[in-house]
């Protein structure tokens, strides 16, 4: 079986198409990162202050 190389990504022919994702892309990016690591930051919050407030415990 023959092997393929892999070759760099390139522009497109009309040259609109970055190789690279641009500065908008990246906080996009980021942006997702950050609400994600949030949530899970407020539903481990939520978990703790509902394990540590017995009172608030159905019986």
């Amino acid at each position: 079986m023959a092997t393929h190389p892999h070759r760099p990504a390139h522009a497109a022919p009309d040259g609109t198409a970055l190789a690279r994702p641009g500065t908008g892309a990246k906080l996009l990016i980021a942006a997702q990162w950050g609400l994600t690591l949030l949530g899970l930051f407020g539903l481990i919050g939520v978990a703790v202050v509902i394990a540590t407030t017995p009172e608030a415990w159905p019986l």
